[in-house]
């Protein structure tokens, strides 16, 4: 798979280029007419976020240890130079992806929190509007669903020392919702809830297929429905 990534990404690139004769007629074309406002330059934040969304793409497709910086810099249509002014390494980017996701969860979970005291919701409705929020937050983007399933346990030293403290916090958030639900079966360890949720909610991501007599979200509820009620007619 990697192989016919990295070709049809090349074939892309190289379709981008013109002969050597219209060369001076493409860079007049893409200057602003005089008098014009001045083109916008991407910040030093976008060019991050542009080169980490083509390298999600390169390690969803090629895995984290088949791909290279190389590949990454070809699908952001830069150079390998222009890459090492935003990354030093792999790792690098393989951490931001991963933080900068984790971030992103812990703010829906915060957000959807507010959000279900200010509406005044019960706490086990507050719960299970929680769930749906992290499941479908996940599962959105494939190439990401991919990478978190996959690839975190490639990070080492203070990169996967700082993943795991975001994802203790992102833990510790649903865990703390979930003690507020007054009906929980005394006998049940809130941390195997949470850990078992997680699991079925990750897994969704690797297994799904479009097609399937059930979306996804259809699962997400009936995985919830799960959690909450059991399989078993009472």
């Amino acid at each position: 798979m990697g192989r016919f990534f990295t070709e049809g990404l090349t074939l892309d690139v190289l379709s981008c280029y013109q002969p050597a004769g219209r060369s001076k007629e493409i860079k007049a074309s893409k200057m602003p007419y005089e008098g014009a406002a001045p083109l916008p330059k991407q910040s030093q934040e976008d060019k991050r976020n542009h080169i980490a969304e083509a390298a999600a793409k390169v390690f969803s497709n090629m895995g984290y240890l088949s791909s290279s910086l190389q590949d990454v810099a070809l699908a952001a249509d830069m150079s390998k130079a222009g890459l090492y002014h935003y990354f030093k390494s792999k790792e690098e980017l393989l951490a931001f992806i991963l933080l900068k996701n984790t971030d992103s969860f812990l703010h829906a979970l915060r957000a959807r929190i507010a959000e279900n005291v200010q509406n005044g919701m019960a706490p086990k409705d507050s719960f299970k509007s929680l769930m749906q929020t992290y499941a479908r937050h996940l599962n959105q983007d494939q190439d990401l669903r991919l990478i978190v399933l996959r690839e975190r346990h490639q990070l080492s030293g203070r990169y996967k020392d700082e993943l795991f403290a975001k994802e203790q916090e992102l833990f510790r958030t649903l865990r703390e919702e979930l003690k507020k639900v007054p009906d929980v079966e005394e006998d049940l360890d809130l941390n195997a809830i949470i850990f078992l949720f997680i699991s079925m909610s990750h897994w969704l991501g690797y297994w799904f297929k479009e097609g399937l007599p059930l979306g996804m979200d259809e699962i997400i509820d009936q995985n919830i429905r799960i959690i909450l009620k059991g399989i078993l007619k009472e």
